[in-house]
C-alpha cells in the first residue's frame, strides 16, 4: 500500500499496488507517473476484467491463433533439435534428410553421399561451422534449455519422443505467460484492471506480437523466441518502475536474453537503478551492494552464452551467425552480410527507414476486407501500424520526471541502435516490424499511465482500434 512521509517528503507509490490512474508529478527520487490514493480495486473486478479481456482476445485474435494447432518439433525448431542433441550428449546437430533430422549422422549421411553442409539438408538458419564440419543452432538456448528440462514428462507421456512437447507444455509455457503477466504488469503500471485489459489486448492483438505468435503456432523458432521475450521485458520493466527488487528483474533479463541476445543491453540500467537507489522516497543514495549483486546477476547470465559460444565456435564472443550463410551467400541476406559484415554503420540508414518510415505495401482489396503484399518483406514502421507508440513521445514531458523510466526508454535506444546496425531489417517481416519487440513492450509499459483521461482516451481508443483492424489483415 501507500506510505507517506511523516516529514511532509515526496509520497511513494509501488506500482504493484496502485489503484489511480492519474499521473503526478515527481522528481528522480519520487516516481512521477505511478498513481496515489484512490479507493483499492476489488479482486472480483480484477477478475472479471482478466475474464472479459481473454473473450475479447478470442474474437479478436483467436481465430488467427488456433490454439488447439498449436506444435512443436524438432524438425521445425533448431531450439527443440538442440535441446534434443544435449540429451544425447552432443552439442552439434543433424543434418536435415528426407524431411526429418538424420540421428544417425554421420554414418548414413556418408553411406548416401551427402554433403552436411548444403543449406537443404540443415534446419533453418543453422550454422555450418566449415573448421569443424558441424551443424550448430546459434539462436538464444532458452528453448533448448526447457526441451531438456521437460524432457522426463515428455517421456512419461509421449514414451521415447523427445524431439517434440506436449501441446500442453506448449501452451502453459509460450501463449499463456502474454496475458497473464501482460494484464498484471499493466494493472500495476496503471492502477485500473479494465485499462489495463485493453492495453493488453492492444498489446497482443495490434503490434507484431500477433503475427510472431502465428509463427510461434507452428514451431518456428524465431517466432518462439519473439514471444518469450515479450515476457522477460515486461518482468524486467515492472520491476524497475516498482519495488526494484533486482532479482526479478534479473530474472526478466535472462529470459528475454535468452531468446534474444540483444536485449542483454537492459542490464546496463539495470545495473544504474541498482546502484542509484530510488525506494527510500528521497533523493536517490548510492547502494554498493545491491550494485554488486547486480553485477554478480549479470554475470551468470551471460556466462552460459559465452561458454556455449567457445565450444561450439571457438570464441566465446562468437555467437555464430556468419556461419549461417555457408552454402547461402547469393541469397539477399547472405549478399548483405558478405559486403558489409553482421553489424555494420553502413545499414542504420535503410533499418531506420524500414524500422520507422516505411508504409504498408497493400495488396487485394475485397468486400472481406484489405489484404498487406508481402512485396516488401523488410519490416514495416512501428508508428504506422501500433500508433500506440506515439505515447511514448506524447507523455515525455511527464515520464521524464521519472528517473527509472528515463533509464529504461535509454536502455531501449541503446537496442534500438544495435538493431539498426544489424545486417537483416527483420527478414521476413511483411506488413510489421518484428524487431520492434524489442522495446516496443518497454514503451507501451512506461507510457501506460499517460494514455487515458478526457482526449487522452479517445485517442487511445482509436488507436487501439486501427492496430486491431490492421493485424487482423496482416495476420
Amino acid at each position: 500500500m501507500i506510505e507517506q512521509q511523516t516529514d511532509g517528503g515526496p509520497e511513494q507509490a509501488d506500482a504493484c499496488d496502485a489503484t489511480n490512474p492519474s499521473p503526478t508529478p515527481g522528481r528522480d527520487g519520487a516516481p512521477a507517473s505511478q498513481p496515489q490514493g484512490g479507493p483499492v480495486e476489488s479482486r472480483w473486478r480484477m477478475l472479471g476484467c482478466f475474464l472479459l479481456m481473454l473473450a475479447a482476445m478470442q474474437l479478436t485474435i483467436g481465430p488467427k491463433l488456433l490454439l488447439s494447432q498449436w506444435e512443436l518439433l524438432a524438425d521445425q525448431d533448431a531450439g527443440v533439435a538442440e535441446g534434443e542433441a544435449w540429451l544425447k550428449g552432443r552439442l552439434d546437430l543433424p543434418p536435415f534428410i528426407g524431411g526429418a533430422l538424420d540421428w544417425d549422422y554421420p554414418s548414413l549421411v556418408l553411406r548416401a553421399g551427402e554433403n552436411a553442409g548444403d543449406p537443404s539438408h540443415r534446419l533453418h538458419d543453422t550454422a555450418f561451422f566449415t573448421p569443424t564440419g558441424k551443424i550448430y543452432n546459434v539462436f538464444p538456448p532458452l528453448v533448448s534449455i526447457l526441451t531438456v528440462l521437460l524432457s522426463p514428462l515428455h517421456r512419461l507421456l509421449l514414451g521415447d519422443q523427445v524431439h517434440m512437447w506436449l501441446q500442453t507444455s506448449f501452451l502453459l509455457l509460450v501463449f499463456w505467460p502474454l496475458p497473464i503477466v501482460g494484464f498484471l504488469v499493466f494493472r500495476r503500471r496503471t492502477g485500473d484492471s479494465a485499462w489495463a485489459a485493453l492495453l493488453t489486448l492492444a498489446w497482443m492483438g495490434g503490434t507484431a506480437v500477433l503475427p510472431t505468435l502465428a509463427q510461434a503456432r507452428h514451431g518456428y523458432l524465431g517466432g518462439v523466441d519473439h514471444v518469450l521475450s515479450q515476457v522477460g521485458l515486461l518482468i524486467l520493466a515492472a520491476d524497475l518502475l516498482g519495488k526494484q527488487r533486482i532479482w526479478p528483474g534479473l530474472i526478466g533479463l535472462l529470459i528475454s536474453t535468452y531468446t534474444r541476445q540483444m536485449t542483454f543491453l537492459y542490464g546496463i540500467p539495470l545495473l544504474w537503478i541498482a546502484l542509484r537507489d530510488v525506494r527510500s522516497g528521497g533523493l536517490p543514495r548510492w547502494n554498493v551492494r545491491r550494485f554488486l549483486f547486480c553485477g554478480a546477476g549479470l554475470a551468470v547470465i551471460a556466462a552460459p552464452l559465452l561458454s556455449l559460444n567457445y565450444l561450439k565456435f571457438g570464441n566465446p564472443l562468437d555467437f555464430g551467425y556468419s556461419y549461417i550463410y555457408e552454402g547461402r551467400e547469393d541469397e539477399p541476406m547472405g549478399r548483405r552480410f558478405r559486403e558489409h559484415g553482421t553489424f555494420s554503420t553502413h545499414f542504420i540508414k535503410e533499418n531506420l527507414y524500414y524500422m520507422h518510415a516505411a508504409p504498408p505495401r497493400i495488396g487485394e482489396i475485397t468486400a472481406a476486407g484489405v489484404q498487406i503484399s508481402d512485396d516488401n518483406p523488410h519490416s514495416t514502421s512501428l508508428w504506422i501500424t501500433t500508433p500506440l507508440a506515439f505515447w511514448v513521445l506524447l507523455s515525455v514531458g511527464s515520464w521524464w520526471r521519472e528517473l527509472n523510466c528515463r533509464l529504461l526508454m535509454m536502455g531501449s535506444l541503446l537496442v534500438m541502435a544495435g538493431l539498426v546496425c544489424y545486417h537483416s531489417p527483420g527478414y521476413w517481416a511483411a506488413g510489421y516490424c518484428r524487431f520492434a519487440l524489442d522495446f516496443l513492450p518497454i514503451w507501451l509499459l512506461v507510457a501506460a499511465p499517460f494514455t487515458r483521461g478526457g482526449w487522452r482516451t479517445w485517442m487511445t481508443l482509436g488507436c487501439v482500434a486501427w492496430s486491431l483492424l490492421y493485424f487482423q489483415a496482416v495476420v
